[in-house]
Parts: C-alpha cells; sequence; structure tokens
C-alpha cells in the first residue's frame, strides 16, 4: 500500500473542463498532473504540490465557496517558464462536517507531504488554515518559522474557539510549542492595539510595518527565506488591486507577487497558502487572476532553488568576521558566491545545542545587516535569535 493511499480518501478532484486543442505543453493545464474525475495524479514523483481547501466559515466565507476553482480558472491558462518541475494538483479538501473535521484532514494532507520532503501550496479557505497546516510540522520533531503576510496580527483570545482572528495565538500556545520565530509582515498600526506590538517583541517575534515594507520590498527576502511556514492573507492587498479586500491600503499586485517569488525560492519553505479570497466580490475575476499571478511567480522561484541552506558546501559561501567593540567579540556572516544572499551566524550555548534548535543558529539576513555589524552595532534579527537560542 502506497503512502498516499493514507488521506488519498480526503481529496476531492477538479474538472478543469476541456483542454486547448492547440499543443501548448508549457501552459499549466498540460504542465501540471491534476486530479480529475478521470485521473490521479503520480504524487510520490511531485516536487511540489497545489491543494485547495474550500472552507471558510471561520473566516465567514460560505462553506464551499469555489474560491480555489474560481483561482484554478486563471492559473491554468498561464505558461511555465523556468526549469523543469514536476507539479501535482491534489484537487480539494471539501469542508467536512464541522470546522475542526476540514482542520484534521488538511494537517493529515500536509503533515504526510512534509514527511515525504514535499511543499505544498495551499489555496482557498480562511487564513485559520494556518493553524492544522503548522500542526502538522509536530512530524519532523523540530521548531519551525512562520511568516505572515497579514495587515492585522491575529493574536485575538487565545480562550476563544479557533477563528480567522486569533489563529496566531493558538500557535504561539501550542502545547507542545514547536514555534522558533514568528514574521509578521505588513501589519497597518491603527488596526493594530499596542498591546499586542508589546507582546510580539516580549517573545523576540518581529513584526513590520506597511510602511516600512512596502518602501523597501527586498527586506522581506531574508525573512521569507527563513521561514518554513508561509500564510498570506489576501485582505493585505489593496482593494485597487485585489477587489473584495475592504482595504483601501495595502500591498500592491506586484509587491505581493514578488514575496511570493521570494517564498518559492526559499529552501526552508515547505508550506505557502493564500487565504481569504472571495470570489463573490471579486468583480470579474480581476483578484483571481491576482493569485494565479502570485502563484506562477511562487512556482518560478521554487524552480530556480539553489540548495544553499543547510550549507553542504562550505566552499561555495564567503565568511566576512566582524570585530564588534567588546573585545575579543566578532559576528560572523556568509555570502552565497552564486546567488549574493548572506547569512549570520548566532553562536548558541550547550544548554541549547538541541536537535530542534541547531537548525536555527545560521540566520538569512541582509547587506545592510553586515553593514549594521560593521558599525559596531547588533542587527536586530541577530539580537532576537540569540535571546531564544538561550
Amino acid at each position: 500500500m502506497s503512502w498516499v493511499d493514507d488521506f488519498s480518501f480526503y481529496l476531492t478532484p477538479v474538472d478543469l473542463g476541456p483542454k486547448n486543442e492547440v499543443d501548448e505543453s508549457r501552459r499549466y493545464d498540460a504542465y501540471v498532473d491534476v486530479h480529475t474525475p478521470d485521473h490521479f495524479p503520480d504524487i510520490e514523483e511531485a516536487d511540489i504540490v497545489i491543494l485547495g481547501v474550500e472552507d471558510g466559515r471561520r473566516a465567514d466565507l460560505r462553506k464551499a465557496d469555489g474560491g480555489s476553482d474560481a483561482i484554478r480558472s486563471e492559473f491554468y491558462g498561464l505558461f511555465h517558464h523556468g526549469n523543469d518541475i514536476k507539479i501535482v494538483d491534489l484537487g480539494d479538501i471539501k469542508g467536512g462536517k464541522e470546522p475542526y473535521d476540514t482542520d484534521a484532514a488538511v494537517k493529515k494532507v500536509v503533515e504526510t507531504l512534509i514527511d515525504h520532503n514535499i511543499p505544498v501550496v495551499i489555496i482557498g479557505g480562511g487564513q485559520d488554515i494556518t493553524y492544522p497546516a503548522y500542526s502538522a510540522y509536530h512530524i519532523l520533531e523540530t521548531t519551525v518559522n512562520l511568516a505572515v503576510i497579514d495587515s492585522t496580527i491575529d493574536l485575538g483570545e487565545f480562550r476563544d474557539d479557533l477563528s480567522n482572528d486569533n489563529y496566531l495565538s493558538k500557535i504561539v500556545i501550542h502545547d507542545p510549542s514547536y514555534l522558533f520565530n514568528l514574521s509578521v509582515l505588513g501589519y497597518q498600526t491603527y488596526q493594530t492595539n499596542p498591546a499586542t506590538l508589546e507582546l510580539i517583541d516580549k517573545l523576540y517575534f518581529d513584526a513590520h510595518r506597511l510602511g516600512i515594507v512596502s518602501n523597501d520590498l527586498k527586506m522581506t527576502e531574508p525573512l521569507l527565506r527563513n521561514a518554513d511556514v508561509i500564510s498570506i492573507d489576501l485582505n493585505a492587498v489593496s482593494n485597487s488591486a485585489l477587489p473584495g479586500t475592504h482595504q483601501p491600503n495595502g500591498f500592491s499586485g506586484e509587491a505581493i507577487c514578488q514575496m511570493a517569488r521570494y517564498a518559492g525560492l526559499s529552501d526552508k519553505a515547505t508550506c505557502v497558502g493564500f487565504y481569504n479570497y472571495r470570489p463573490h466580490l471579486d468583480v470579474g475575476g480581476q483578484g483571481a487572476m491576482l493569485v494565479a499571478q502570485a502563484i506562477w511567480c511562487l512556482l518560478d522561484g521554487f524552480s530556480y532553488r539553489q540548495k544553499e541552506f543547510p550549507f553542504i558546501n562550505k566552499k561555495q559561501f564567503v565568511e566576512f568576521k566582524v570585530q564588534m567593540p567588546n573585545e575579543g567579540e566578532h559576528l560572523s556572516f556568509y555570502k552565497s558566491k552564486r546567488t549574493d544572499k548572506w547569512w549570520m551566524n548566532v553562536p548558541y550555548s550547550s544548554r541549547a545545542a538541541k536537535r530542534k534548535l541547531n537548525r536555527h543558529h545560521i540566520v538569512p539576513c541582509s547587506y545592510q545587516d553586515y553593514e549594521v555589524a560593521c558599525k559596531g552595532e547588533v542587527p536586530d534579527m541577530w539580537w532576537r535569535t540569540y535571546q531564544k537560542l538561550g
């Protein structure tokens, strides 16, 4: 019996309709191995999979509103470029009798895929789906990093039932804990309780305002490169780019696509979700097209992954040691000879030398972090990581 049998009964096929008669093998409707009523894809050979989730009840969406299919209808008309990769569309997880039934299905599918080193792209459903997706990472028996692209920081009231507004608190208090770091990108200050920011800081997590991120989108690259799980709330996109978000301010379409490509390029990222798409408010399908293009950017980035982390061949990196004002102390930085990307080494004590923490002491960073260190200052992410490493 194949390991695929462990979760295949959760999956509902999709009907893409008749294919274009013109032979266009690089168009996604021909390039992707899709779960249809007449065909179940070869998952075991997949490099990356697409998974639809049709349950947005906790996000005030209808139980099954066709959001994933609306996105697919635009996505499958696009063309694959870049390196050849095996993409599988598993179809949809339909909403269960209760939301927690859907959670169990999402967790099982993601857990099995991650256990077999197959990254997954989730489309559809509310952002609360991030919680069961994150819960699946217990299978790795290590701690993981989460990056959230959102206009709000959804900590909410942890005592309440899981919702679109408190799923982050459920992740933070999860017992046992396997969250090492949380990065929030694009929060809007006027929608954020100051106490929430104080808590983020107290836990040595990091949050970055929309204005700061929008003015320097490249700052998101190392943060997304550091994440295992990436959760994208489409409400972070402005209404002018994605109708139905109710956000006069937010990320542009170009920005969300660029960040999706950063996520695709990341060697760490193994689960990326696009949540809170509302097709009934998407007049003309502009939003579906934007999400489809963001997925295209993610997959294009994925096809160019360099497999630089963990550092398998140290000869491919240049080490820079920066002497700090305190005598005898220095910070180590590494620059890739192939991609010019930067990392920094954060030392940790033998007390913290556990398997679940070992993968976090080499931290993605930017050239600007190196410049900060050269001025005798400790980069913010270095300090936060050092505190969590103990």
